[in-house]
């Protein structure tokens, strides 16, 4: 019975693998949230999970129309925790540029040597719900940013502190002394599976913006409508389209300043997963993005932006990091 129970042990390890290297390997996925954000992207934790993804790193190269590709070294940095959720983020930013001379052969040539900051943030969860964000610029300045909750899992509360780092290791966070800045708390109302009301109140628990939001029958994010009490001339609404998986098309209006229409249009495969996105600003093409996935591991593998006002390329190559092994 052994040669036969190592032999069926095998197959479930092969069909194991098998289902793995082709399931949803959508590392980074569009969310109602993350959307307007440049600066946020959202990873698939299950995908992370999954694979056993601890590190992931975008190395990002820039050109400019007719001009050679530039390379400053210029990097970010996402760390997860044993249930894919991001735990800490960091990336490298120029702080100063110097203009180096150097001699080859009679000939002077300038280039320019950087000097770089590392800034980063830190996420903290309890049941997977972020409950603490820390961030840190590089040099002594700590914001942090804890979140409370109700019974349904609705944010209820989020306060904002300055913090003081005790410890003189800075790989190290010891806290010393808090300061508030500011403090906000929702009130929810439910009136029904498909609509909800949060009451933003400042930290004089007066009320300053209202929101209505509303979800589909699956429980996703469909519109979300803003009203300020102080400036009830101010609206600003967003919409979200879906198909049967994902989110296909985000769309933000309001006119806080000027009046603005952002939109984001989202493209899939035969097998779903995001090869293009489209972003629009008053009905003008801002930037195209195309994702490149690698058909051995069916994993994302760079993306490209296009900027068609700046005229500009930027080129994010992604790097795990599986533990043990690395691998691009």
């Amino acid at each position: 019975m052994k040669p036969y129970n190592n032999l069926l042990k095998h197959f479930f390890i092969l069909i194991f693998f098998f289902a793995i290297s082709f399931a949803n390997a959508q590392v980074l996925l569009p969310t109602p949230e993350t959307a307007f954000n440049a600066q946020q992207h959202n990873f698939n934790p299950e995908v992370i999970k999954t694979r056993g993804i601890k590190k992931i790193v975008f190395e990002i190269v820039d050109k400019k129309d007719f001009e050679e590709v530039v390379d400053r070294n210029l990097t970010e940095t996402y760390e997860f925790n044993e249930n894919g959720f991001l735990s800490r983020y960091y990336y490298t930013t120029i702080a100063k540029t110097i203009v180096r001379e150097k001699n080859y052969r009679g000939v002077t040539e300038t280039y320019n040597q950087y000097v770089y900051d590392t800034i980063s943030t830190a996420y903290f969860y309890a049941e997977n719900k972020l409950i603490l964000k820390r961030y840190h610029d590089g040099a002594n300045y700590y914001e942090a940013r804890y979140y409370h909750y109700d019974t349904l899992g609705n944010l209820t509360k989020e306060l904002r502190y300055k913090e003081t780092n005790n410890s003189s290791d800075k790989t190290v966070f010891m806290l010393g002394n808090q300061m508030l800045l500011s403090q906000d708390s929702c009130q929810w109302i439910v009136y029904g599976t498909k609509q909800r009301k949060c009451i933003l109140l400042n930290n004089e628990n007066r009320p300053y913006k209202e929101n209505i939001i509303n979800f589909d029958s699956a429980g996703r994010k469909t519109s979300v409508y803003e009203n300020y009490v102080s400036a009830s001339w101010i609206k600003q609404e967003s919409k979200f389209e879906y198909n049967s998986k994902h989110l296909i098309s985000a769309q933000f209006k309001g006119n806080a300043n000027n009046s603005v229409i952002l939109k984001n249009v989202y493209e899939y495969d035969e097998q779903n997963e995001l090869y293009g996105e489209k972003q629009y600003r008053n009905d003008v093409l801002m930037k195209e993005i195309s994702y490149v996935s690698t058909k051995d591991t069916n994993l994302l593998h760079s993306f490209v932006i296009r900027d068609h006002q700046n005229k500009t390329i930027r080129i994010v190559k992604l790097k795990y990091d599986f533990g043990m092994l690395s691998k691009e």
